[in-house]
């Protein structure tokens, strides 16, 4: 029924309204008396409404702009909006700061407690795009997950992460701190960075396109300033700053991999998660062949033809297997 279809629309109008003394609109109301389902969705909604006071408070939270970059998002790839598939009308102000905590809460990424919490993966093979409660844009390399959580009472964002993201952070006196699973600690002042902190690799690396950062893990610190890149390692728990040219670090945002004396055993890890596949080396080949230059191709197969044409090398590929060999 058409009133079914917009039913949102009308708990939207009576949220922003109740304060004002106004009644529940006829509508809505046999919409309420049509299932108990319909009621305690409805009770859940005005729950997170009073609630969402504590994460729309000035400087807490910046509707328009978080707004602005979820519909900018939603013209580009589905599978960074998957989450805001429900939202298919323009609101403005109050009412979009609403819309976007309750489509939110609906799809299960709010939790009930006094944290904010919102999750998201890019699995092996694919890519992804999420714009964060406060409005901040992070988009995910292949095998990458974050998680944020707002603390109202220590006033405090936190994002929990792993794998390769280029952070867009809005800017907020409240602090943004990222963990990563190495011990690293990542405190942001509304910037732009590429943050690599695979679980599997024995560095983080931080690459800052503007604002400021600083990198923290125990008494450890480095901060950082627009055009450096830096490194944590995590054996020796060494912050140090290193040489190399800020864009190629993310060049994966181009779907381009930028190879500077790069070993075959460290191409094959990238390839393993951009394209989801198992690599096997014959003894040896990893560290003895290098490359210099950039890969930008469509396939695995591509890339790995590319690669035999550069050293000697044969490969074969059986379904997500290929295994590498010297010619």
């Amino acid at each position: 029924m058409e009133e079914q279809k917009h039913i949102k629309d009308y708990i939207v109008d009576y949220l922003l309204e109740e304060d004002a003394g106004k009644g529940v609109d006829p509508v809505l109301a046999e919409w309420l008396a049509e299932d108990e389902s319909n009621r305690k969705d409805f009770d859940l909604y005005k729950k997170i409404w009073e609630e969402s006071h504590l994460y729309t408070e000035s400087g807490a939270y910046d509707s328009g702009l978080a707004w602005e970059k979820v519909d900018a998002i939603n013209g580009q790839k589905k599978s960074s909006r998957q989450y805001l598939r429900n939202i298919s009308y323009a609101v403005s102000g109050a009412a979009a700061s609403l819309l976007i905590i309750l489509t939110l809460s609906f799809m299960g990424v709010f939790q009930k407690k006094s944290d904010v919490l919102v999750r998201m993966t890019a699995d092996y093979g694919n890519r992804s795009e999420i714009v964060l409660p406060d409005g901040s844009l992070v988009k995910l390399n292949s095998g990458s997950e974050v998680a944020y959580s707002y603390d109202p009472k220590k006033k405090i964002r936190e994002v929990a992460f792993q794998g390769e993201g280029f952070f867009d952070v809005s800017k907020s006196k409240e602090p943004f701190v990222i963990k990563t699973a190495g011990g690293l600690n990542v405190r942001v002042w509304g910037t732009s960075f590429n943050l690599q902190a695979y679980t599997d690799d024995s560095v983080v690396q931080a690459s800052l396109v503007e604002g400021c950062i600083e990198l923290e893990s125990g008494k450890e610190k480095l901060i950082m300033k627009p055009g450096e890149i830096a490194v944590f390692d995590k054996n020796t728990n060494e912050i140090k700053q290193v040489g190399g040219i800020l864009s190629h670090s993310y060049g994966w945002l181009d779907n381009k991999l930028y190879m500077e004396d790069m070993p075959l055993s460290v191409v094959c890890k990238y390839l393993e998660r951009w394209y989801d596949v198992e690599i096997t080396l014959q003894s040896g080949l990893g560290e003895d062949i290098r490359y210099n230059g950039v890969i930008q191709e469509e396939t695995v197969t591509d890339v790995m033809e590319a690669l035999s044409r550069l050293s000697h090398i044969s490969y074969h590929v059986k379904g997500k297997h290929i295994s590498i060999t010297s010619k």
